[in-house]
């Protein structure tokens, strides 16, 4: 349940957006907490720099007055010289240190101003001991100097700076945990945006396999659809080839049937009125002509019926007739057509295809090619029959054929329809060569062959 849901969520257009708000506020939390954090670490340094400072405060007030004492007892000038360096080192020290602790305490929280006042009353003390000792009134400066106010005032002092210390630690202290709270929070928020990106980078790889399957799906599906309408069209294409050749052969039978009797019968007609007695000499002539004129028409009838149904393969066999049609188309063209052929174990409607085929490869020769030789071979090869039709004409591009030239796609479909290939290659100026291989007649008890794009789509499947 929990899972569908996600998955449904996934899928919805929103969910890059989310992942990315997601990771948006991830890295602002984050960035927010670094800057926090660095600013906690500098206040956590500034401590360690205050106490240093602190304490080089009190060394420089505690060499101050050290050389002060020594200028009290001896008078000497050079004491003077580091009275007076240790009061600048003294106000170089506590104005670092007060920075500091101002530093650490944005708010103010902390009050340095006892410190500074107590810190300001003791170099006025010290100052009026020098100046005191300066015009001579020695005595009155040790009386001064060797009070215990000295004393008290100096530990006093340790105790404020102490105190001012303590007080900044503690507010230290809050930054501290509020920077450890900064960095659980970052902590939680890296954990959250990994787990949301794993999750997401898991859903969307998910939903890229399922689509990638889909896809693979559909694709198969379409390319067995696409194939199973080829075989169809093919199939179709080659029923269409049949039907017109069986068209071809049933006008063929009707014109030697049917008109070669009627010429015939003219023909006998005029050869009985010839010698009939009395016929005018003129009439004699006009039937002369008008036989003339049916020994042309018989002669038409004769090549028209051999173009619809070649009467040499049906009564010599296929390479007799391709010998013929070779012979006549070298004669035709005036270039030699060289031939080599073997029987080949056919049945009719395939020798039928291999004879169609060579002779729409001459016709081609004869009209495009501007050949000086040509070649036909027939032979067997491995269970098929091969014939092969080549030129040394000018060639042409395959793939560049335009519509409207069927002669090569008709020749593939007689082929293909029985369960042959066709190959065909040619380059300009190379000439053409046309190769077909169709399976040998199949002996009692084997299994007929099936057309090359049926046995595909079946291993497909």
């Amino acid at each position: 349940m929990i899972k569908s849901s996600i998955e449904r969520v996934a899928r919805t257009r929103y969910v890059m957006p989310v992942v990315v708000a997601i990771a948006v506020v991830t890295v602002a939390v984050n960035e927010s907490t670094y800057h926090h954090s660095r600013a906690r670490l500098e206040r956590s340094n500034a401590l360690t720099d205050a106490h240093l400072q602190a304490t080089n405060t009190l060394q420089a007030l505690t060499d101050a007055e050290t050389a002060a004492r020594a200028y009290l007892l001896n008078g000497n000038a050079t004491d003077l010289d580091v009275y007076r360096e240790a009061l600048q080192e003294l106000d170089r020290v506590q104005r670092g240190a007060f920075q500091l602790i101002d530093s650490m305490d944005p708010e103010r929280v902390v009050s340095v101003e006892a410190v500074r006042t107590r810190i300001a009353d003791r170099v006025s003390e010290m100052n009026e001991w020098v100046e005191s000792a300066g015009q001579g009134q020695r005595n009155r400066a040790r009386t001064l100097a060797s009070s215990d106010r000295g004393r008290a005032d100096h530990a006093e002092l340790r105790q404020d700076f102490t105190a001012v210390l303590e007080r900044a630690e503690a507010v230290q202290n809050r930054s501290r945990d509020a920077l450890f709270d900064a960095i659980l929070l970052n902590r939680l928020a890296l954990h959250l945006a990994v787990v949301v990106s794993l999750v997401a980078l898991g859903l969307f790889l998910r939903q890229l396999r399922e689509s990638d399957a889909q896809k693979a799906r559909e694709s198969e599906s379409l390319a067995r659809q696409v194939a199973l309408r080829t075989a169809e069209l093919r199939e179709l294409a080659g029923y269409l080839v049949n039907a017109r050749e069986d068209e071809r052969s049933r006008l063929a039978r009707e014109l030697h049937d049917e008109m070669g009797g009627l010429l015939t019968a003219m023909k006998l007609e005029l050869a009985r009125l010839r010698r009939v007695p009395g016929v005018p000499a003129v009439a004699l002539e006009r039937a002369q002509g008008i036989e003339q004129r049916l020994n042309e028409g018989i002669a038409v009838k004769r090549r028209i019926v051999e173009n619809l149904r070649p009467s040499s393969l049906d009564q010599l066999g296929l390479v007799a007739a391709l010998e013929v049609l070779c012979e006549d188309t070298g004669a035709a063209l005036n270039i030699p057509v060289v031939h080599q052929l073997q029987p080949v174990a056919l049945d009719k409607e395939s020798e039928l295809t291999v004879y169609r085929l060579v002779q729409e490869s001459l016709t081609n020769i004869s009209k495009y090619a501007k050949a000086r030789h040509a070649w036909v071979t027939l032979e067997e090869q491995n269970r098929f029959a091969v014939v092969t039709v080549r030129d040394d004409g000018c060639g042409f591009l395959v793939d560049g054929v335009g519509a409207g030239h069927h002669g090569l796609s008709g020749m593939r479909v007689r082929v293909e329809a029985h369960a042959g290939q066709v190959d065909i290659e040619s380059r300009p100026g190379q000439g053409t060569r046309i190769c077909a291989r169709l399976p040998l007649r199949q002996a009692a008890g084997q299994p007929a062959a099936q057309p090359l794009l049926l046995k595909q789509i079946e291993t497909r499947e």
